[in-house]
């Protein structure tokens, strides 16, 4: 369980109205709402007033209750309620209420600069935690905090990756009026934490206080420096190693059984570094550790990497500091490097992502072999549940033979043939009517059958549903599959699997078009519209283009002065074989109507391009060249 504690304002001017709101409710923006900077709609009013309007509103708008309904009570004071689709639990009077009534209690201490309080807990993706154990977290780490008597307001949010709940808390006792001690306050979260993950079993996770092989929880002790702020932001934030992670995760181990030995020199601190595309060198009083590649890259601290990697230490048993070697290539007529005297075998670059790529692939596809299992789990048991016959078969040969023996006996005994006949007649009919009545019967006891709900037959998701209450892995990740993929749906839909491929991350400004509007998406779609239609649209990495060859192919040409613009580390044609063939002949047309070339990077599409002759050429196309202005 990982604890995290907000940033306060500086001035003391910590607002329970703002933090609460921001608990509490939740804005619906859509992924796919055009960013129009006339619309009211895109922020509400983040005004004191207007918060709190809107607060009110959830409870008291035209008396609707089900935007705040209370889910539960309990003895001491605290009730849960769900309030604008945020499960919360408080033991204020009412969510709505409760930064007012925070506030009347913190006037009561005048002496208390700041009396908000804000931490969060956050589970791994290995962790499910229930509605309970999540609530009992939040009391446990407000009495470890020696709050436990204070008003606060936990809400639960499910909008990111990893599970977390928010704990806006009043320093101020509403009875006593004192303020709650702060100091050390994440040392107790962290201890609260480990106490938390000891009961439940969760996945254990680092801090101040650590679960020993005894299973107590004990203070941690560590000999290296904490990762310094802003890199665990990176990190943390943004997915990126940060540039102290990078040299830690490369050059620390070696460094410290270097400081182990005694035969100690300044190169053997050198040839580490170099290997790893670093440099050693003096920094004012200190050591500091460069980027060989990016010299402008913020240096990082040499006893952040290792705390005797300092010249106090190192020059009583080194001497005077030695400067870095100079590295020495020798290259062929190729430019190849042959020979080095210092191998460098990487070096750090701030695009790279810090998760393990090679562990995340191999979950996804345990992932992908489970579901494969689950499905031929669910066609055998669909298969297994067929819906019994009802013997209907041998019902309706029985009444056909009793009809046929009947018939056989009106022939033997009705000697008159105009009788004989009539009783044929009556025999048929009585058939009929039997058949009917047996039809009728079959049918309502199937319907009676299927109104069962153990016999009714269910669809995969209510099957998998099923399955994921019985405990079954592979159907709870499913079903987190499928609440991922609705997520992916908000996304700009899809135009047309007529694509132009170009690099990951290729962006580019809306260009002007002659005869298109643009439009901006909130997931950063940039939408060409012509006549109110929409077009094609570019989402960076590919530009989607709808009827490409129409209209005397507006489109297609309009999308090829949008891969124009594009830095051309790929451009792909992706899509049906005709499209592909079609666009590969007027590539040619579009370069010797423009200034400059066009050229792909699918090797076969480009010989295709180079080997069309005039006369496969299309029909003449006028292309307009459109104003282009980023």
């Amino acid at each position: 369980m990982i604890v995290g504690k907000a940033k306060k304002r500086r001035d003391g001017k910590s607002s329970f109205l703002t933090l609460l709101a921001y608990t509490t409710t939740r804005d619906d923006h859509h992924h796919d709402d055009v960013i129009d900077p006339e619309s009211q709609k895109a922020r509400l009013s983040q005004s004191k007033e207007a918060i709190f309007e809107r607060l009110m509103g959830y409870i008291h708008r035209h008396g609707d209750a089900d935007k705040s309904l209370i889910t539960e009570r309990f003895p001491d004071g605290r009730h849960q309620v769900l309030f604008d689709q945020v499960l919360c639990e408080t033991n204020t009077l009412s969510v709505a209420t409760a930064a007012v009534e925070m506030q009347a209690v913190a006037l009561k201490n005048t002496r208390c600069k700041d009396p908000v309080y804000h931490f969060f807990l956050s589970w791994p993706e290995t962790d499910s935690p229930t509605v309970e154990q999540i609530f009992e977290s939040a009391r446990h780490s407000l009495k470890a905090l020696g709050m436990s008597d204070h008003q606060y307001v936990t809400a639960i949010h499910r909008d990111t990756d990893h599970l977390h709940c928010h704990v806006a808390a009043n320093r101020i006792h509403p009875v006593t009026y004192k303020v709650a001690d702060d100091a050390y306050d994440i040392s107790k979260l962290h201890k609260a934490s480990r106490e938390m993950e000891l009961k439940y079993g969760w996945t254990r996770t680092h801090g101040c206080y650590v679960i020993n092989d005894h299973h107590q929880v004990v203070r941690s002790y560590s000999h290296q420096k904490p990762m310094p702020i802003e890199a665990k932001k990176l990190e943390y934030y943004s997915d990126k190693e940060s540039f102290y992670g990078y040299a830690v995760r490369e050059c620390r181990e070696e460094i410290s059984k270097i400081l182990g030995e005694k035969n100690l020199y300044w190169e053997r601190f050198h040839a580490v570094l170099i290997r790893a595309g670093l440099e050693l060198k003096k920094k004012d009083r200190g050591l500091a550790i460069y980027d060989r590649v990016h010299p402008e890259q913020t240096p990082l601290k040499a006893s952040s990497l290792h705390p005797q990697l300092t010249l106090s230490k190192l020059v009583p048993r080194l001497g005077e500091f030695e400067s870095a070697p100079r590295v020495m290539e020798f290259k062929n007529e190729q430019g190849e490097v042959t020979l080095t005297n210092y191998m460098v075998s990487s070096h750090y670059d701030d695009r790279l992502h810090l998760r393990d790529h090679q562990a995340r692939m191999t979950r996804r596809l345990e992932r992908a072999e489970a579901r494969e299992e689950l499905k031929l789990r669910y066609q055998h048991d669909k298969k297994e549940a067929k819906c019994p016959s009802f013997d209907a078969k041998n019902r309706f040969r029985t009444l056909s033979m009793t009809f046929r023996f009947r018939r056989a006996h009106v022939c033997v005994a009705v000697r008159d043939p105009l009788m004989r006949k009539l009783a044929y007649h009556v025999l048929a009919f009585e058939r009929e009517k039997a058949m009917a009545e047996l039809r009728l019967k079959l049918k309502e006891e199937r319907e009676n059958w299927y109104r069962s709900p153990e016999n009714r037959r269910l669809s995969y998701r209510v099957w998998v549903e099923q399955q994921a209450l019985k405990g079954d892995k592979a159907a709870i990740s499913q079903l987190r599959g499928w609440a991922y993929q609705a997520k992916r749906d908000e996304r700009t839909a899809y135009l047309s699997d007529t694509v132009i491929e170009c690099a990951v991350s290729d962006d580019i400004a809306p260009v002007e078009l002659k005869g298109y509007t643009h439009h901006i998406h909130r997931d950063g779609a940039i939408v060409y519209k012509k006549e109110g239609i929409t077009q094609m649209i570019d989402r960076g990495e590919t530009i989607e283009m709808a009827r490409p060859f129409e209209n005397e192919g507006d489109n297609m040409v309009a999308g090829l002065h949008l891969a124009e613009q594009k830095s051309g580390e790929k451009r792909v044609f992706s899509g049906p074989r005709e499209y592909v063939e079609k666009a590969c002949s007027l590539v040619r047309d579009f370069n010797e109507m423009g200034q400059t070339a066009l050229r792909l990077t699918d090797p076969i599409q480009q010989k295709r391009v180079c080997e069309m002759r005039s006369q496969d050429k299309p029909a003449p196309i006028v292309f307009d060249s459109p104003n282009l202005t980023p």
